[in-house]
């Protein structure tokens, strides 16, 4: 080794030393903690605030953890239900007690479906040529094929008729509980009178005729609401 090279060992290992000197003289002038307290205070309320902090971020971490959970026990819940209820079918007795609940849904109400096999190419519009005294035209709306028209007395009391053309199958459901229903004809056709038990339900009647299906409502008698059918007419 010459000169040169022992003078760059002995400069690096100085240097070394050095910069290790001086850390450890940076280190040891830092304050401890109990000399830092004395310096450095915190009001009681601040201290209040940074727990506070501490414990709302642990409670979002809980909260997160929570419905993560609760959702994979609801997923569960539904798979274990959905299971329950498909092998309960298979017995008799159960089977046949949710069939019994669907019944008597259904028997609340009467379902009045309409098909004509007559293709209507040409739209007709249909008028009354008979209304009570004192019942006037209030409203006319056309809702796609469906025609409405609203009739209004001075007393408020309305008759609502309305028509539709049978491309496909019309369906009109009454309410079981509030009415009774009979069969008779208008203009020889087969129609349905819908009497109401009480004054708070309107009476009706439904038919079909011509391709068209026609319902009259009003609290009117239903002796009247079919002489309102009978005078139905071709404009």
């Amino acid at each position: 080794m010459n000169k040169d090279q022992l003078n760059d060992v002995v400069f690096k290992a100085l240097f070394r030393q050095a910069v290790i000197d001086d850390f450890n003289e940076e280190i040891a002038s830092i304050p401890t903690n109990e000399q830092l307290a004395k310096i450095y205070t915190f009001s009681l309320e601040f201290e209040i605030r940074i727990k506070e902090l501490f414990i709302k971020d642990r409670r979002k971490g809980l909260l997160k953890k929570t419905m993560l959970y609760s959702r994979r026990v609801a997923s569960i819940l539904v798979i274990v239900l959905g299971l329950l209820f498909g092998t309960l079918l298979f017995n008799t007795e159960v089977r046949a007690a949710v069939g019994k609940v669907l019944v008597e849904w259904y028997e609340k109400f009467t379902s009045f479906t309409f098909r004509d096999e007559e293709i209507i190419v040409e739209k007709k519009e249909w008028t009354l040529e008979y209304l009570p005294k004192g019942y006037l035209l209030k409203n006319y709306e056309v809702l796609g094929n469906v025609i409405n028209m609203e009739f209004i007395n001075n007393q408020g009391d309305k008759i609502r008729f309305s028509y539709r053309p049978e491309n496909s199958i019309t369906n009109i459901s009454v309410d079981n509980e509030n009415h009774k229903i009979d069969s008779h004809v208008v203009l020889d056709n087969e129609a349905f009178s819908i009497t109401a038990v009480d004054d708070r339900f309107d009476n009706g009647v439904i038919w079909n005729m011509d391709g068209y299906t026609f319902s009259l409502w009003g609290k009117i008698s239903i002796n009247e609401l079919n002489k309102i059918a009978e005078s139905i007419s071709e404009k």
